[in-house]
């Protein structure tokens, strides 16, 4: 039996800096069967689009399935909360998205302020995520990451429900 983990990101393919991050967080802190999970990426290229992304989650679990009838899928969406404490749009986007989520059975991860503040202490303007997330991952930069910043319970700057979501998944064990 195996499990595809499909991971929806904010990024576009051609930035994949998010995923870089993520990537990272699943190599370094769990260990896993290769055979047994696949991770898929499906790129919502601006948050705003997250309802867009259906047909191509369909299709993934569909071809997923498709070969062998144990195969499951689980689909993580995956948001930056933004400026959620202090401008109203953005606690309103947070809520109808994890609703989104909840509604569907998807898992809603989220990062705060941004996946950039979370993995590497700061704010990032947007042409520089990218060099920002390959230096990150160049120099192995995820030994500084504290995997309680990576486990938290509610929205809190620095921090991440990650790792929680991930802990829900039998064939991911901790390292």
């Amino acid at each position: 039996m195996g499990l595809q983990l499909i991971f929806v990101v904010e990024t576009n393919k051609k930035c994949n800096s998010d995923w870089i991050y993520i990537k990272d967080t699943l190599e370094h802190f769990y260990k896993y069967e290769r055979t047994q999970v696949k991770f898929s990426v499906v790129y919502m290229n601006g948050k705003g689009n997250y309802k867009k992304k259906e047909k191509e989650i369909k299709t993934l679990i569909s071809k997923y399935s498709s070969t062998s009838t144990n195969n499951r899928s689980k689909v993580i969406y995956c948001f930056d909360c933004d400026e959620y404490n202090s401008n109203p749009n953005d606690s309103e986007f947070l809520k109808n998205a994890q609703k989104y989520c909840n509604d569907r059975e998807y898992d809603f991860v989220w990062f705060c302020k941004d996946i950039e503040q979370v993995y590497i202490g700061k704010r990032v303007d947007d042409s520089q995520k990218k060099k920002e997330s390959a230096t990150f991952k160049a120099k192995k930069l995820i030994t500084n990451v504290d995997s309680k910043r990576l486990s938290a319970k509610k929205y809190q700057i620095n921090t991440s429900n990650i790792m929680r979501i991930l802990d829900q998944y039998q064939e991911l064990r901790q390292a």
